[in-house]
């Protein structure tokens, strides 16, 4: 609504209450007019009239009446006044917010509903600040980690000149194809954050998928629990991706052996699976095992050249979530990492 056009909420509130009031007053003033102390009859012979005193008795009920409603009125002013002035002020802060002006909050002040609405105000703009903040590191992350394929890619067109096509093809290819990876990577991990529609949901059968990823890198498959439902209402393509995502960290960051587990669990209602995939690593430190979600995480010590782990695993978090699991990093038994993906099971 135009700023022309807007009525104050105090004089939308406060007029209407006092009206009311002396509705309320005039009201009761008439009903006890018309229904009240019938007159009596005057006694033979003159003398006082009782008739003068019923009106005079319901003119001061009316008068009483007025006056209850004046002082409601008055003592309702100033908790009007604040009501409104905590609505103005958070309007203005959500139209700041709105501006661009991010850093700013609405004051959450009391424990009613205002300050409810203020409260989710505040959380839903920190949360936006938390996206900004995730896609500002995510983008200087991915542009540090381009130039490396990149550059490598530049030197080996400029050898180009003084070799064979046969010695440097393969190397140009990988890089290539190390960078389709990351741009898609990248892309999908900003659809996902933004909660884009990725694609029809339909009955998946996690067991196929992971038998397929396993032999297609000749990864054994382990320990699946036998009468296991292993059905996800979900995005075949997003766990697919899950899927490859965990087995390619072990295979590249792991050791071998590297090995994936299925298990199933129904509790009453609930039904779960997970997907554990182990290798035979250097492990991860405790500190580290919640981090290694985060877009390109490096931990201290670790070279350019031993590389970082991208987003395979921050997708892996990402598409868990989105299918209603979670994912985390335990040690694996005997060494090594484990990490396991926890789904809700298709009814």
């Amino acid at each position: 609504m135009p700023p022309a056009r807007r009525r104050g909420l105090f004089w939308q509130v406060y007029p209407t209450l006092l009206v009311s009031l002396v509705l309320v007053a005039v009201l009761g003033a008439m009903a006890w007019h018309l229904f009240g102390v019938a007159p009596m009859t005057p006694p033979v012979g003159g003398g006082h009239r009782p008739m003068q005193g019923v009106r005079s008795f319901r003119f001061h009920s009316m008068g009483l009446l007025l006056t209850v409603a004046t002082v409601v009125g008055v003592a309702a002013y100033p908790v009007i006044a604040r009501l409104t002035r905590r609505l103005e002020a958070l309007r203005r802060s959500v139209e700041a917010w709105g501006a661009g002006d991010l850093g700013r909050r609405a004051a959450v002040d009391g424990y009613d509903e205002i300050a409810a609405v203020a409260a989710s105000f505040n959380a839903a703009a920190d949360r936006a600040d938390a996206l900004l903040a995730a896609h500002r590191t995510l983008l200087a992350h991915a542009s540090h980690e381009l130039r490396s394929p990149l550059t490598r890619l530049a030197m080996a067109v400029e050898m180009l000149a003084g070799a064979t096509e046969s010695d440097l093809a393969p190397a140009v290819r990988r890089e290539i194809a190390e960078l389709d990876s990351l741009v898609e990577e990248i892309l999908l991990a900003s659809r996902l954050d933004h909660g884009a529609d990725l694609g029809a949901i339909e009955r998946v059968d996690c067991l196929a998928l992971a038998a397929e990823e396993a032999a297609r890198v000749s990864v054994e498959m382990r320990a699946v629990a036998p009468g296991g439902a292993y059905d996800v209402m979900g995005s075949s393509r997003l766990l697919r991706r899950l899927i490859r995502n965990l087995i390619d960290n072990a295979l590249k960051h792991g050791g071998s052996p590297v090995w994936v587990e299925l298990g199933y669990q129904a509790t009453g209602a609930a039904r779960t699976l997970t997907i554990a995939v182990h290798d035979h690593g250097p492990g991860i430190a405790d500190n580290l095992r919640s981090r290694v979600f985060e877009p390109f995480f490096r931990p201290g010590g670790r070279t350019e050249q031993d590389g970082g782990w991208g987003l395979g695993l921050a997708l892996v978090r990402q598409i868990a979530e989105r299918h209603g699991g979670r994912a985390v990093c335990n040690e694996g038994v005997g060494g090594g990492t484990t990490f396991v993906v926890t789904l809700p099971a298709a009814p």
